[in-house]
């Protein structure tokens, strides 16, 4: 009988290197105080590379970015040596490093490698901490306990794995020792502290320490004189340009929130689509976030809204929490969905009537254009609040309004039953999205989603005056009127309260 004398993977069914990725978030590195002093406090190089989660079950080895972002065929070597090591389940915190000709390490000589598009295998991983081994997580336990398992699982370490190094002396004295090393500086931890401790991050120079580059080049700009919106004229290429100029607004608005990305590949008269997911092979700036069992888009930089507006993504439609508190939403909203029989001044009549309700209820607003027909209505919200507190208060507006204008007003959420009528839509939950401040619409003249002035809300105003032309003069001029949604603020008890007695 012929032997199968092929290596059996050597792992538990159902799990995986990457499924044990899943449940660990990298540590946080701030700008940190003089903490290094005495005894009881860990210093080690702030090593010049990217910082990488490291997991292994059996034969199973994974490479990720903070973000799960895979690098394991990147880097084989630095792959085949967690492979070698005694423990079958391992999790290990590190950074990846290329050195340079002096034998310090280097971003830019890493960048360089990665961008040739081959494997780098002179990659080595300086391995800050130990998060599982075997059957034991890690996390909780002491980083003098973890530092000792660490440097028993590694040993003296390989050319491609290695455990990083513990710099002897106050702080002071190592800054002053590790400037001539060409180190960009150092980090200190509480040698007591579980992994959830403080990770403080102090440069050898006056400029501080960035932990988010990227190995990724720039956004590029391909095909930039195709035509996205052809009545109009305008290009891929005025596209970016817009979203470069918009991006230090827009992006505030997106920070820690998943976003759904619309996309014309050949222009607002073809097909569109809504890219959910995290698009392969996109680069390590755009950031990637689990909710839900979906690895959602997350934008938190003008490289990664760029690199977006390049697949020809016009319409970013964000959720209304972040990835920090997503039963918690940021705002209520009223979203004032205008039927077939709606006019303009019918619609800022309706617009004015939520305000007023609003103002008696003491809570603050932010009005915008959707960009399309509609207008958005949207309450800053203090932290705490679900999205059934949001609901209510929409819905007990509605309720009212619909009193007073119900020849104008209807709740009906199939179209069918509306009759022509404007629809409250006041439905909240964690994945309802909306578009976003300084977004482009999918219409002719390049629409914008665009906040305004309660007193610039008239039946003279023109929505669709605000386009890709003219929003980046008005904000000039204006700045952001949505940065309230920023700030929240409003607590909702006394408005409920009040809207339940009606």
């Amino acid at each position: 009988m012929a032997i199968d004398r092929r290596r059996r993977r050597r792992r538990t069914t159902g799990e995986s290197a990457f499924a044990l990725a899943r449940q660990f978030t990298l540590a946080a590195i701030s700008d940190g105080a003089e903490t290094g002093k005495g005894k009881g406090t860990l210093i080690e190089p702030a090593w010049d590379g990217h910082r990488v989660l490291v997991t292994r079950v059996g034969d199973d080895v994974r490479i990720t970015a903070h973000d799960h972002r895979d690098w394991t065929k990147t880097f084989p070597n630095a792959a085949r040596a967690i492979g070698k090591l005694a423990a079958q389940k391992v999790a290990l915190d590190g950074v990846v490093c290329v050195l340079d000709e002096r034998g310090v390490p280097s971003f830019e000589r890493l960048r360089a490698a990665v961008a040739s598009g081959s494997a780098v295998g002179e990659a080595m991983i300086m391995c800050w901490d130990l998060l599982w081994e075997g059957d034991d997580d890690l996390r909780g336990k002491p980083l003098v306990e973890r530092r000792a398992r660490l440097a028993k699982l590694l040993g003296a370490g390989t050319t491609s794995l290695m455990p990083s190094q513990a710099l002897d002396g106050t702080l002071a004295r190592v800054l002053e020792a590790a400037a001539p090393l060409g180190l960009r500086g150092v980090v200190s931890r509480s040698l007591d502290g579980d992994y959830s401790a403080a990770w403080c991050s102090h440069p050898t120079t006056a400029e501080r320490i960035d932990w988010q580059r990227s190995l990724s080049p720039p956004p590029p700009l391909s095909n930039a004189d195709k035509v996205l919106y052809p009545r109009d004229g305008i290009c891929k290429r005025d596209i970016i340009g817009y979203y470069q100029d918009v991006a230090p607004l827009l992006v505030a608005h997106l920070l820690d929130r998943p976003v759904v990305v619309q996309r014309w590949p050949d222009g607002i008269d073809e097909f569109d689509w809504y890219q959910h997911r995290m698009p392969p092979r996109a680069p390590d700036y755009l950031r990637a976030a689990w909710v839900d069992g979906v690895r959602r888009i997350v934008i938190e930089n003008s490289d990664a809204l760029l690199w977006m507006a390049n697949q020809a993504g016009l319409t970013y439609h964000g959720f209304t929490s972040r990835l920090s508190s997503l039963e918690s939403p940021d705002y209520a909203m009223i979203d004032l969905d205008p039927g077939e029989r709606t006019t303009w001044p019918d619609l800022v009549e309706i617009a004015l009537a939520v305000r007023r309700v609003l103002e008696l209820l003491d809570l603050p607003s932010v009005v915008k254009t959707s960009g399309q027909r509609g207008i958005h209505i949207l309450v800053p919200l203090a932290p705490g609040h679900t999205f059934e507190h949001a609901e209510e208060l929409g819905r007990g507006i509605s309720k009212l309004l619909l009193r007073l204008l119900p020849d104008k007003i209807t709740e009906a959420p199939e179209k069918k039953d509306r009759h022509g009528k404007l629809l409250i839509d006041h439905k909240q939950y964690m994945a309802k999205t909306l578009v976003v401040p300084y977004s482009l619409r999918g219409a002719d003249g390049a629409t914008v989603s665009t906040p305004v002035a309660w007193d610039e809300l008239t039946p003279k105003l023109d929505p669709r005056a605000f386009t890709l032309r003219t929003v980046r003069a008005r904000l000039d001029a204006k700045g952001d009127l949505a940065a309230p949604l920023l700030r929240g603020g409003a607590q909702l008890a006394s408005a409920l309260a009040q809207l339940r007695a009606q």
